[in-house]
């Protein structure tokens, strides 16, 4: 069955067992990061639940998003909406605007790299990226128990980012971090592969093809970009976590004792 579950949702992973603050780990089963759940069976839905042990679902994605491919969510299990980019940002590229936008995003100076950069740079430094990231701290403290599951779409962008917050609240190094967040599902790689060689072959367009590869799997310099933004900006991830996001050490604490082991 977990195969099975895995297999309809994109990039599901655990961050279960990176080395976290004062020589713990993040604990096992507790914080799962994934894409969409438009997808899943009811009995899918029902093994997250009760196998997996979710208990809450926060959904990161853009409105347009929503309407297109709303979540199965489990009985009895919450769900909370925190978007994290408008529809006009968003990097999925929805049903409304996905030809005219990938071909924006080919004339871009610095074409679908820098474009998809400066998306990581505002889901740090935005009004609207800001408070979805307060909220899915929050969300994580006021949880009396199980795992939470967050997404966006597929899993790569708003998803990667809501994991850094979370490992930089944890005490998780920057490397670790990077390194969980480039190491994708290879099944997700495989589709991504596909999709970006039949996208070349309908449009007849090479570099139609690289931009959508980029847009689709995770590249370092994305999340380099928004360390450099943090940096910038705000000084450190430990100012982020605490002055932006407005996270006291107590809380901070909590969250280690609730979320290590």
């Amino acid at each position: 069955m977990a195969k099975k579950t895995v297999k309809h949702i994109a990039n599901m992973r655990e961050l279960g067992g990176l080395p976290a603050a004062d020589g713990r780990v993040v604990a096992h089963g507790r914080l799962i990061r994934g894409g969409h759940l438009h997808k899943i069976k009811e009995w899918e839905a029902e093994y997250l639940k009760n196998e997996m042990g979710v208990t809450h679902i926060i959904d990161l994605r853009s409105p347009s998003e929503l309407e297109e491919k709303p979540d199965v969510v489990p009985g009895g299990v919450k769900y909370s909406y925190f978007p994290s980019l408008t529809n006009e940002q968003n990097p999925s590229i929805n049903k409304h605007n996905r030809t005219s936008e990938l071909k924006r995003i080919m004339k871009t100076d610095g074409g679908a790299l820098a474009y998809l950069s400066n998306i990581y740079r505002l889901l740090i430094s935005q009004e609207l990226s800001i408070e979805s990231h307060k909220n899915v701290l929050n969300a994580l403290l006021e949880s009396e128990g199980g795992a939470i599951y967050w997404h966006c779409t597929q899993g790569k962008d708003r998803t990667g980012i809501a994991a850094a917050v979370i490992l930089m609240a944890l005490g998780v190094s920057r490397e670790d971090i990077m390194a969980e967040y480039l190491n994708e599902k290879k099944s997700l790689i495989f589709r991504n592969n596909i999709l970006t060689t039949l996208v070349a072959i309908v449009l007849f367009n090479r570099k139609a093809k690289f931009s959508l590869s980029v847009l689709m799997n995770a590249k370092r310099q994305c999340l380099e970009a928004a360390f450099d933004e943090m940096d910038k900006k705000y000084g450190s991830s430990d100012r982020y976590i605490h002055e932006i996001l407005g996270f006291s050490d107590a809380q901070i604490e909590m969250l280690r004792e609730r979320y290590l082991e």
